[in-house]
């Protein structure tokens, strides 16, 4: 997983206890975990929660690098995510959908709350939606060359 900020391997373990040690992401009740184990591919991603919930982990490490959460805060987030070339005209219609769900996220990201409502999800090619979140930096250039 990429955001502007960090890149992380998209594993998770879920469970019912707060984890000990480490970073965790608590939502809908659930503790999750990142886990150097990524998750074995999956054409259609959004037949699961697993990458909503990575997502949930992105948003959380950037929201914990650029602010302090302040109580009620609800947080309005919009998202360049990246599907393979090859099933990019199959799924990213259904794939934007995944992303933007009705209403408040509440989760819990290493201790902190955050509501965040997520309002858009651009959808492109897989690494395009990389470079998209540093277009202001590379915008002056006539060509870009990226490598995901």
């Amino acid at each position: 997983m990429k955001t502007a900020e960090e890149v992380f391997t998209s594993g998770l373990v879920e469970s019912d206890l707060k984890p000990v040690l480490g970073e965790y992401l608590q939502y809908n009740g659930k503790y999750y975990s990142l886990t150097g184990e990524r998750i074995p591919y999956m054409r259609d991603k959004t037949l699961d929660d697993r990458f909503f919930i990575l997502t949930l982990f992105g948003i959380g490490k950037e929201l914990e690098k650029r602010t302090q959460p302040q109580k009620d805060t609800i947080y309005q987030v919009e998202l360049p995510v990246g599907l393979p070339p090859k099933h990019y005209g199959a799924l990213y219609e259904k794939f934007g959908q995944y992303f933007v769900r009705p209403g408040v996220q509440r989760f819990t990201f290493n201790k902190r709350e955050y509501l965040v409502q997520i309002t858009k999800a651009a959808v492109f090619p897989q690494d395009y939606a990389a470079a998209m979140t540093i277009y202001p930096q590379i915008a002056a250039y006539n060509r870009v060359v990226t490598v995901d």
